[in-house]
């Protein structure tokens, strides 16, 4: 198959705490780039093959097959597909008030905005290629594609190594997302999460806020 991009934007976000911005795949022409630019949403790409270059935060990333890389609002950013080798990838942007939380919960940071050979790939690749497949902008289609996505931060959230740091809150904080995650197509309350992860609702608020102020930094 020669280069190709399949890709979809959605207009319509009523869900305020995580929506799905966009999602795609494309296989880049040798040097495609994107930016320097900015953009207003989170973006996470999987590269399928290939290789390129991310350039972001001062620093210039060799990316190839297997890896993975997230760019944030409001950071300077370019991407570029390799002259002999140029990159296929899957990518999902999304946007919401828990976006900054459950990025937390994982292994990218500011200083490491990519992680490299990861072991799920496979997997990761099934999550993308499923939150594409329920695209639309109707209410039903939102809640399907972000349904989609919170599973696709459990993966993440599953094999980050924060997971085995010992914060209590922010373990917490994890467990309640692969709840929510699992059981997103069931009417669950805040006292079902609180039960799962053995708290009491007063105390899974606490672990959130703290947090959640974390994260404000």
């Amino acid at each position: 198959m020669g280069n190709y991009k399949h890709s979809y934007k959605v207009t319509e976000k009523d869900l305020l705490s995580l929506s799905v911005y966009n999602v795609g795949q494309e296989k880049c022409d040798a040097d495609y780039q994107w930016g320097p630019g900015i953009r207003d949403h989170y973006l996470v790409h999987y590269v399928l093959s290939g290789k390129g270059n991310l350039i972001i935060n001062g620093k210039n990333i060799s990316l190839s097959k297997g890896d993975c890389f997230l760019i944030c609002p409001d950071e300077l950013a370019q991407y570029k597909a390799d002259s002999e080798e140029p990159w296929e990838y899957a990518w999902v942007g999304f946007s919401g008030s828990d976006a900054e939380l459950i990025k937390k919960a994982t292994d990218f940071s500011k200083e490491r905005p990519y992680l490299k050979n990861i072991s799920y790939g496979s997997e990761l690749e099934k999550k993308l290629i499923s939150i594409y497949e329920v695209r639309g902008n109707d209410f039903f289609n939102q809640v399907q594609m972000t349904g989609r996505l919170y599973e696709l931060f459990a993966l993440f959230i599953e094999n980050a190594s924060k997971k085995k740091k010992g914060n209590p809150n922010e373990e917490y904080v994890q467990k309640s997302i692969e709840f929510i995650a699992t059981n997103y197509s069931y009417p669950i309350k805040v006292e079902d999460i609180a039960a799962y992860v053995g708290l009491s609702r007063s105390q899974l608020y606490r672990a959130f806020m703290a947090v959640l102020d974390k994260a404000k930094f």
